[in-house]
């Protein structure tokens, strides 16, 4: 039984000891910085196996000291990140407006995809959406339904890359296994997709990005087919006997239970074998955790069917990457779960975050160049960017979603390459004293930092010297932003909730920052929505900017007291910008004119919930897991809806 992980950002490292040649290519680390002297020793944080044997030891070593009466499920995780993300380096000034991606996605940095659920070349837009590919072709503001492709697992992630689309998922396999799954599809006759190869991995996926087409894909997996012995009876001997018999099922384990397994299937024939060889998984020196994360990259030129690979065992990891680089952000295991808010505090004061940098250009085998810390916790995908040669880190010093007044800080901290280190070059702490970092952005030499606990302060920090950060400006008002997004000409916007002077959100609040004067921060506008919220707070893919017009889906419940039944609204809401002002244009409804009261829902109202905005020759097009609707760019009036 596999060991399942329940956070969204877990283990990492790679895998194997047995390469097919004819399924993938494995890779072996270069150590372009190890210490003379000292060999296996990468930087000052990761140990690379010598072999096979020293591999599986390291694991059964660790997991020895984690099994228990049920096994290693059960408080075997660590407090991790919003998620394992795989990010782009901005660069440019601050007054650029953030980046689009010729597949229609709303990324961190131009020229790097990000996987989505909606792709369009704009004469079709493709959607993985309740387990099927949809692929509709527009007509001048009408969709029509070409073709279609059923799914057997539930669509994370796709990529178009010319005539093809790669879409990735998760199912659970036998044994209550979890298996990510990637088909390449062949969608250059629209109306008949067509499978060209399927790629089974053991684990989850995490994240992706595309590169002139070079896809790189990170999987999170654990230990698969070990049976665990639990308890027979009640009290501490039955307790001890059965952890007894969990260490000797540890003691026999072999490298197959602990390294991810693939499935190869293209023109009727299955190829099977492990990832990479023992010798190219890394250790961070300080226990991270026992689960793995295989970092695989496909030229998808070629196709699928071959890959290298790379990869560091530990847990609760971010991932960030250039064109150039890819840095692993790991953090020492603990288990937060086990404990209270007490021991969570005591272990949390001077914790930090390791770093580890990688040299990883086009399709390459990576090369580790360095490894460095910095204090408390990452967010998310926009916590790290490169910039300049530099690596400016935003964390905050408690765990998200643990709350004390004083304990915690936020900072921004600026390291840079030295041989093997990442050394801390400059740092700018005190943010946000008592709260949490809730969105980042960087855009050139200006970082943008909001944290949260009952208002919200937005800090522009100025980067200019990476030996001297400092805060250039300060903003306090209510409620907060979740996401943030440069609009170009000294203009922010920031998308997520409103809240009282008690830190108590009350609905969806779209706000426009004049940030022109990095020391004096202001509000210009405002638009709030009463209740609900948006999508596109937790998932920047779902926020479309395209010349001025600004789209964010909404969705709301709200309970009729009187009539004790309730409503449900859901839409895209529409604002424009006009110079500095923000102009609430309407809540364009897919489907409907209003909001839907459960007496006459008629269909799951799920259905009708906005997934992505597409915004092609004027007309805006709402994708749905029901359908596709199309309204005027200009007028907002609607065209047409078309059911799958």
């Amino acid at each position: 039984m596999r060991l399942l992980t329940t956070s969204l950002a877990l283990a990492l490292a790679l895998t194997a000891c047995v390469v097919d040649d004819a399924q993938s290519t494995s890779t072996t680390f270069t150590n372009t910085g190890a210490t003379t002297g000292q060999p296996g020793v990468f930087g000052s944080e990761l140990v690379a196996m010598q072999n096979c044997d020293e591999l599986l030891n390291y694991y059964q070593t660790q997991a020895l000291e984690l099994v228990g009466p049920y096994g290693l499920g059960g408080g075997f995780q660590m407090f991790a990140e919003e998620g394992m993300m795989m990010d782009a380096a901005a660069d440019g000034a601050e007054s650029q407006a953030a980046p689009v991606s010729n597949t229609g996605t709303n990324i961190q940095v131009a020229g790097v995809d990000e996987a989505d659920i909606v792709k369009t070349n704009g004469e079709f837009i493709y959607t993985a959406a309740d387990s099927v590919l949809h692929i509709s072709r527009l007509d001048g503001g009408r969709v029509w339904n070409e073709g279609s492709l059923p799914l057997d697992f539930w669509p994370q992630s796709m990529f178009l890359y010319e005539d093809k689309i790669v879409i990735g998922g998760q199912y659970w396999g036998g044994g209550n296994s979890q298996v990510t799954r990637f088909l390449e599809i062949d969608v250059s006759d629209s109306e008949n997709p067509t499978v060209i190869r399927s790629l089974d991995l053991d684990g989850s996926y995490a994240d992706s990005r595309l590169v002139d087409g070079i896809l790189r894909v990170a999987i999170n997996s654990g230990p698969v087919g070990l049976v665990w012995v639990f308890p027979s009876g009640d009290g501490l001997r039955a307790e001890n006997n059965a952890t007894e018999a969990n260490k000797d099922i540890i003691r026999n384990s072999t490298l197959g239970n602990w390294l991810p397994y693939s499935v190869l299937t293209e023109d009727g024939t299955t190829t099977e074998g492990d990832l990479l060889e023992c010798e190219s998984v890394l250790v961070p020196k300080e226990f991270s955790g026992i689960n793995t994360l295989s970092i695989l990259t496909f030229d998808l030129r070629d196709g699928i069917h071959s890959w290298q690979s790379a990869g560091v065992v530990a847990q609760g990891a971010t991932m960030y990457a250039t064109a150039d680089h890819t840095y692993l952000a790991t953090q020492r295991w603990m288990d937060w779960w086990a404990w209270d808010e007490v021991t969570i505090r005591e272990e949390a004061e001077g914790f930090q975050t390791s770093i580890h940098m990688f040299e990883t250009r086009g399709t390459d085998a990576p090369a580790y160049l360095a490894s460095g810390t910095v204090p408390g916790f990452l967010l998310s995908q926009f916590s790290m960017d490169e910039f300049d040669g530099n690596l400016r880190v935003a964390s905050t010093t408690a765990p998200q979603g643990w709350w004390w007044s004083d304990d915690s800080e936020s900072l921004v901290t600026v390291l840079q390459q030295d041989g093997n280190e990442l050394n801390t070059v400059g740092q700018v702490g005190g943010l946000g004293e008592g709260e949490q970092i809730f969105s980042v952005r960087f855009m050139g030499e200006i970082g943008y930092v909001v944290t949260f606990r009952q208002t919200d302060p937005l800090y522009t920090i100025d980067l200019s010297d990476p030996t001297a950060p400092s805060v250039a400006g300060e903003l306090k008002i209510l409620g907060y932003s979740a996401y943030l997004h440069p609009l170009g000409d000294g203009l922010l916007l920031g998308l997520g909730q409103n809240a009282d002077e008690d830190g108590r959100v009350e609905g969806t609040q779209l706000s426009l920052f004049d940030v022109s004067d990095v020391t004096n921060p202001t509000r210009i506008d405002t638009i709030t929505m009463d209740g609900g919220w948006s999508q596109a707070e937790n998932d920047h893919h779902a926020f479309t900017y395209s010349d001025g017009l600004i789209l964010a889906p909404f969705e709301s419940w709200n309970w009729n007291s009187e009539d004790e039944y309730s409503t449900f609204d859901a839409g895209v809401i529409a604002a424009r910008l006009d110079g500095e002002s923000l102009n609430l244009e309407d809540l364009i409804r897919p489907v409907g004119d209003g909001p839907v009261s459960e007496k006459d829902w008629g269909q799951d109202p799920w259905r009708s919930v906005p997934l992505r905005t597409l915004v092609i020759d004027g007309i805006i097009y709402t994708i749905t897991n029901g359908g596709i609707a199309a309204h005027e760019a200009d007028t907002l009036d609607r065209i047409s809806y078309d059911a799958w």
